[in-house]
């Protein structure tokens, strides 16, 4: 949702609370859209749970007084995180559970003195927060709430799922164990009865889902942490190997202010570049983020990373000597991937 869209359903429900009801065109004047617009955000906060009410006789509009929650005292550091999460980053980290959030906080926000809330809106004009590339999350709606029907009861789902791994659209009957939402998409841990053992399947690629009436016992040992190990994001591979990498002096303090990995460790050399080590399940998916850095990182050890780099680089090279191929080109599956 835009945030100038948000913004304009905040001050609609502020504009409802401060007396009793409004005239369709003087509210409309007073938030600063179309009477037409003015009733699509009306619908919208509907579909949120706002009881906003349209009254055919006297065209005025009104807020159910029941849709506010008991005053709560909050500090301005706790009205400024409020707003930030509601207006600048929740709609973009956070996907089919957005609607239900923005009605959360309008209740949160709405029980603040007015003084108070002037205040934190006029901070976070002055703070942003930059939209990142994401899955079209509203595309997983249906099969999200599917899916927690499905945790919720502890029945089995039949899937049909496009496998960029295997090439082709796989059928499974799964035992969900949790759904997750990491590297900008949502995703579902579950046990495969065909495959025999747990996997990870993106929800976007799901192509067909049917809950079933079987029911399943679901693993109470299960841990996300265990499932993972140490891969190095999400793709854990079958052997563990010691990482050590170094980063030259001009990206060094990139690589150091940030936890890439639960293992990592670094330190700097006398010549300003640094030394990053992390033990890591797999060679293959930390072998892209190492490729990222370009010219700029060396693959001390293992040597399978080592190796691994070295033959993409001298691939892309070759690419790029030859020109630009401009007809289709066959493409392989990944060496490694989700499901």
């Amino acid at each position: 949702m835009d945030v100038d869209v948000l913004e304009r359903l905040f001050r609609l429900i502020r504009l409802l609370r401060s007396r009793r009801s409004y005239g369709a065109n003087l509210l409309a004047e007073e938030v600063g859209c179309s009477r037409r617009t003015l009733f699509r955000d009306i619908a919208l906060l509907e579909t949120a749970g706002v009881p906003i009410r349209y009254g055919r006789i006297d065209h005025t509009c009104s807020l159910d007084r029941s849709f506010f929650m008991t005053a709560v005292s909050l500090s301005i550091e706790e009205v400024l995180a409020l707003m930030l999460a509601t207006r600048k980053a929740l709609p973009i980290m956070v996907a089919s559970d957005h609607p239900a959030l923005v009605s959360a906080a309008m209740k949160i926000e709405s029980t603040l003195p007015v003084q108070m809330q002037e205040l934190g809106r006029s901070l976070i004009e002055l703070t942003d927060v930059r939209e990142w590339p994401a899955s079209d999350h509203e595309s997983v709606d249906a099969i999200c709430t599917t899916l927690r029907l499905a945790l919720h009861d502890r029945r089995k789902v039949i899937l049909r799922y496009d496998s960029y791994y295997e090439g082709k659209v796989i059928e499974a009957v799964l035992h969900p164990h949790r759904l997750m939402f990491a590297q900008r998409g949502w995703y579902l841990i579950a046990f495969s009865e065909q495959e025999g053992k747990t996997l990870t399947f993106k929800l976007e690629r799901i192509t067909g889902l049917e809950l079933s009436q079987e029911h399943y016992t679901p693993d109470d040992e299960f841990s996300l942490d265990e499932y993972f190990g140490n891969a190095w994001q999400m793709i854990r591979g079958e052997r563990s190997y010691h990482v050590r990498l170094r980063f030259s002096r001009k990206v060094a303090g990139n690589v150091e202010e940030v936890l890439w990995h639960k293992t990592q460790s670094t330190h700097r050399l006398s010549d300003g570049c640094l030394i990053f080590e992390a033990d890591v399940d797999g060679a293959d998916e930390i072998s892209w983020w190492v490729l990222g850095y370009g010219d700029q990182v060396e693959v001390l050890e293992p040597p399978e990373l080592r190796e691994v780099v070295a033959e993409r680089i001298e691939r892309m090279a070759a690419m790029y000597r030859v020109g630009p191929h401009h007809g289709p080109q066959p493409t392989a599956p990944p060496a490694s991937s989700p499901s």
